[in-house]
């Protein structure tokens, strides 16, 4: 065997092993929570998303009686908010909740490892 090719193999498997070595970083996930309220009162039974404009990432929470909600396992990024709540006769959307449900939802929040509370107040 050549000199050539001996050192052309150790420089690959160099190579090789160092990008196998190597870890993904993964940013760490958090809960998000946070509540929603209409005109002051909770808003009970809503379902709440946190889709990131930018990536495929997103949580889902169902707010409680007192109108709190919990995402688990968020990525830190910027995320459209969007609340839901279905009609009384289910059969669609709640009236005054079509401006919050989707991606043009006017709610917005900035996730990090720091700031995972969320406060929302909707106008109806």
């Amino acid at each position: 065997m050549n000199t050539k090719c001996v050192c052309l193999t150790v420089a690959f498997l160099s190579l090789f092993a160092g990008a196998c070595s190597q870890r993904a970083v993964v940013e760490k996930l958090v809960d998000v929570s946070g509540k929603i309220t209409i005109n002051g009162k909770p808003c009970r039974e809503a379902e709440v998303t946190f889709k990131s404009p930018y990536t495929r990432t997103m949580g889902r929470g169902v707010t409680n009686s007192k109108g709190e909600f919990t995402v688990v396992e968020l990525m830190p990024g910027e995320y459209t908010v969007s609340v839901l709540r279905m009609s009384m006769d289910a059969q669609g959307i709640a009236p005054g909740f079509e401006i919050y449900a989707g991606n043009d939802s006017p709610l917005q929040a900035i996730v990090t490892e720091d700031q995972t509370t969320f406060e929302f107040t909707l106008g109806m």
